[in-house]
């Protein structure tokens, strides 16, 4: 399932008392009870301050029924009666939203195309109020989609336009590095070009898988898929490496057969492993372990390499994004493997749990739902 943390509406114990009289007024409810220490608002009063939000309000009870919605709900909807007693899921008929709809994180956000308008998006954020109802808050997102939409397009028609002319550069470059005729002073600047042509082609690479997996939401072409035999050849290629880890445990606990892409998974494989690889030193260790539960099936890729402090953890999946610029250009790597790693699982409607701890390690753990596992008879 697919939620995006576009936007957060937070409410404390005090805002709810606002709340819970603004959004249950056809009920009668007392206001004095609500703001017996601040100012006496009359029921009118309140609605006409809902419906000039730019945002779409809808209370919804314990049944999933619409209570009350403002005018901008209404219209994104085209709810002829703000007091319809309709089921809120007849107008977002999917799966995602009905899993949506009994979540209880205040702070996640599932995007959804307007029943009305095909190409209006809405961001929608549920907001439990008291022990049976819920405000279901829409926002109009359509604007920064579409803008999303054409910087994706673009930067993706500039990184294939540049593909073939550096692809003959980068030819040129090796074919000075292999010429016994070049002078000695010119032999260090040629091999620095070589280095970076070859930077340039990986970042160019990584960019256009990146765009791939944003543009496909869900996997096309399913295939079952042999995850420990994916592992046992990254860890192959990984101790044929210049540096090696000193050791790289592999443990699979149960079957480890996924429903998926073997592409992209070999990719997220990789690209974890790699980020290991790159941050261990001489004595590093990669341990990968696989083990099924009740909620699914889990991989963890766990390295005692420099680790990162627990403010980097919910952004080092941002493209581009580095922790230490000097020395992650130094190390190598594009910068952009485990944002590739996160679409990757995204398409499988899996997640990324990271674990790390300054001077210690990382733990990336990929959480695959039972949707995925494929239990070997």
């Amino acid at each position: 399932m697919k939620f995006r943390a576009i936007w957060s509406l937070r409410i404390n114990s005090n805002s709810k008392g606002f709340w819970i009289p603004v959004l249950s007024y056809r009920r009668r409810l007392s206001l004095n009870s609500f703001f017996s220490r601040g100012p006496k608002y009359s029921e009118e009063t309140i609605k006409e301050a809902l419906n000039a939000l730019r945002d779409g309000v809808i209370l919804i009870d314990k049944n999933n029924k619409i209570i009350w919605s403002n005018e901008n709900a209404s219209k994104w909807l085209n709810l002829n009666d703000p007091f319809s007693q309709e089921n809120i899921r007849a107008y977002f008929p999917t799966s995602e939203f009905d899993e949506f709809l009994s979540q209880s994180d205040q702070n996640s956000s599932l995007e959804a195309i307007s029943p009305l308008n095909k190409s209006i998006f809405l961001s929608l954020q549920i907001i439990p109020l008291g022990e049976t109802e819920k405000i279901l808050v829409l926002r109009d997102i359509t604007t920064p989609i579409r803008l999303e939409k054409v910087r994706t397009d673009f930067a993706a028609n500039a990184s294939h336009e540049l593909r073939s002319p550096l692809t003959v550069i980068a030819g040129y470059i090796e074919l000075m590095v292999e010429d016994e005729s070049i002078p000695n002073n010119w032999k260090k600047p040629i091999e620095d070009l070589a280095k970076q042509s070859e930077r340039m082609k990986s970042v160019l690479s990584d960019l256009l898988v990146l765009f791939q997996l944003e543009s496909e939401s869900r996997i096309t072409d399913e295939e079952i898929v042999d995850l420990q035999a994916i592992v046992m050849a990254v860890r192959k290629d990984c101790m044929l490496a210049k540096k090696p880890p000193k050791e790289f445990k592999v443990d699979f606990k149960d079957s480890a057969v996924i429903l998926g892409d073997e592409v992209k998974i070999q990719s997220i494989v990789n690209n974890i492993v790699e980020n290991a690889l790159r941050y261990c030193d001489k004595d590093g260790e990669i341990s990968v372990n696989w083990f099924i539960d009740k909620a699914g099936g889990h991989l963890s890729i766990k390295d005692n390499g420099i680790g990162m402090e627990e403010k980097h953890l919910n952004r080092i999946t941002e493209r581009f994004y580095r922790i230490d610029k000097g020395r992650s250009r130094k190390l190598g790597g594009t910068g952009l493997g485990l944002a590739i790693v996160k679409y990757a699982l995204q398409a499988h409607e899996a997640t990324l749990e990271i674990k790390s701890e300054l001077g210690i390690g990382s733990e990336f753990i990929c959480h695959f739902p039972v949707s995925r596992i494929q239990i070997e008879q």
